[in-house]
């Protein structure tokens, strides 16, 4: 059976009656992702004091169940756009994630260390669990560590590939130039060689 999104759930019944939950979200809720995400103002609008605007909707789709093993789990689907800043030319890019998510659901961070390595730990102290705390979390961790256009896309990446080439053309050419060249070494073996 599936359910309209709200926020606040309980995992263990939901998972017990085999529901799935549905809806979209918009990033803007999603507090610690909107520090990540890039504003779609310029940094000038910033500077003025105007306040910032994450765009983008996340989807999901979480199924609620209980394994083989008779512990509750969740399993699903989410996917979003990030609006991220290219770290190479500083530039806005969009950046598209989708996760499956395969979640054990357990009490405690002691408990979390008996799941099935398929299972990534859901720890859920109380009843309740807030759906936006699960995807927050997930789509945090797919966050890129430096985020960057592809080189092919990215307008610095393009010049970037240019300087690179020259340069490793210049090198070998130095290489060839240097192949004449007496090895520094060599007056040192030729001292070893005479040495008793």
């Amino acid at each position: 059976m599936s359910d309209r999104f709200t926020d606040s759930v309980e995992p263990i019944a939901l998972a017990t009656q085999g529901r799935t939950v549905e809806g979209k979200i918009p990033l803007a809720d999603l507090k610690r992702l909107g520090a990540l995400a890039r504003s779609s103002q310029s940094l000038d609008d910033e500077s003025k004091g105007a306040s910032c605007e994450v765009e983008g909707i996340v989807e999901f789709t979480l199924c609620f169940d209980i394994d083989e093993g008779g512990a509750p789990r969740v399993g699903g689907n989410v996917s979003t756009i990030f609006r991220l800043q290219c770290q190479r030319c500083m530039e806005d890019m969009d950046y598209p994630v989708t996760l499956n998510v395969r979640l054990g659901i357990v009490p405690s961070r002691e408990a979390a260390k008996s799941l099935p390595d398929s299972y990534d730990p859901l720890v859920v102290s109380g009843n309740e669990i807030s759906i936006a705390s699960i995807l927050e979390d997930e789509l945090i961790l797919a966050l890129p560590i430096v985020a960057m256009h592809e080189i092919e896309n990215c307008s610095l990446g393009k010049t970037l590939v240019n300087e690179s080439d020259k340069f490793t053309q210049q090198a070998e050419q130095e290489d060839l130039s240097s192949s004449g060249r007496k090895n520094p070494f060599a007056v040192l073996a030729q001292l070893k060689k005479n040495q008793p």
